[in-house]
């Protein structure tokens, strides 16, 4: 019985949040689909100066006050797509957001700099 409750469990988990790594191909038509998703660069300002994708929030990463600033820019509740350089920072990101509660984080691998060998970024 115990194992039956565990196995639920896991499997509630599982379904009740999405947390996955996509392409920028799939970011991009996530975007071009819903212009109304929650964008996030985690890179620096300075980083996020530098280009951008187009309608992206800029949360620093490396910000002592990282998780407070996403829980005060994002909605738990909607989907996040979330980036930086190459995939890394965003990757740690995501997956401090869905253990903050986040229930639908995805992140797109390798970053902004897989994203601009297909498409344009903003300045």
């Amino acid at each position: 019985m115990k194992r039956l409750f565990l196995l639920l469990g896991l499997l509630l988990s599982m379904v009740a949040c999405a947390q996955k790594n996509i392409s920028p191909q799939e970011f991009h038509e996530m975007i071009t689909k819903d212009p109304n998703l929650q964008v996030v660069d985690v890179r620096t300002p300075q980083e996020f100066a530098a280009g951008h994708i187009k309608g992206a929030r800029n949360v620093d990463f490396r910000n002592p006050d990282f998780e407070k600033n996403i829980a005060k820019a994002v909605k738990k509740r909607k989907t996040v797509l979330v980036y930086c350089r190459s995939g890394k920072r965003s990757l740690n990101a995501m997956n401090l957001m869905v253990k903050n509660g986040f229930k639908d984080v995805y992140n797109m691998e390798g970053g902004i700099l897989a994203w601009e060998k297909e498409y344009e970024v903003e300045k």
